[in-house]
C-alpha cells in the first residue's frame, strides 16, 4: 500500500511539473486567469471546469474497481492532444489519459463505468454520458488558452 501512495504521489508531482495549469471554475463564471494548480484530475472533479496553458498537460486518472474499471477518457475535440507518458504503470483499477493542450479553445472530456454500456460516438470524441447514471459516468470541461 506505502509503494502505490508513493508511486501516485511521484506521478503527481512529475505531471505537475509540467508548464501547464489547472484550477477549477464555478459554472456560468468567466474562467480566472490560469495559476499554477494541481494537474492530476480525478472523478471527483466531474462536471467542473478546468484552465490550462495551450503546451501544458493535465493527466485524469478515474479510480475504480477492477470489475467496474473506467473506460478510457474522451476529448471531444482537437484542443487537447494525447501524449505519452513515463511516470510508470498505474494502479491496479486505474484508468488514466495525459493530455497537452494543443491549442486554444475547450473541450469536453468524458467517461463511462459499467453498468453503463454507452460506446463512443463515431468520431471517438465522447460518450452519451446523459444515458448513465451519474456515479458510472465523469465529464469535466478543459478550457485551453
Amino acid at each position: 500500500m506505502r509503494r502505490i501512495s508513493a508511486a501516485l504521489a511521484g506521478l503527481a508531482v512529475v505531471v505537475s511539473a509540467g508548464c501547464g495549469t489547472a484550477q477549477a471554475t464555478a459554472p456560468g463564471h468567466p474562467a480566472p486567469p490560469c495559476s499554477r494548480a494541481n494537474n492530476v484530475i480525478t472523478q471527483a472533479d466531474s462536471g467542473k471546469t478546468y484552465c490550462v496553458r495551450v503546451g501544458g498537460q493535465v493527466a485524469i486518472i478515474l479510480h475504480s474497481t477492477q470489475k467496474k474499471l473506467w473506460l478510457v477518457p474522451l476529448a471531444s475535440n482537437k484542443v487537447l492532444k494525447g501524449v505519452p507518458n513515463g511516470a510508470g504503470s498505474l494502479v491496479v483499477g486505474a484508468t488514466g489519459v495525459w493530455y497537452k493542450a494543443a491549442r486554444p479553445g475547450r473541450s469536453v472530456v468524458t467517461s463511462v463505468r459499467p453498468p453503463c454500456r454507452a460506446v463512443a460516438n463515431s468520431a471517438g470524441t465522447g460518450y452519451p454520458v446523459r444515458s448513465c447514471a451519474v456515479k458510472d459516468r465523469f465529464t469535466v470541461t478543459i478550457v485551453a488558452r
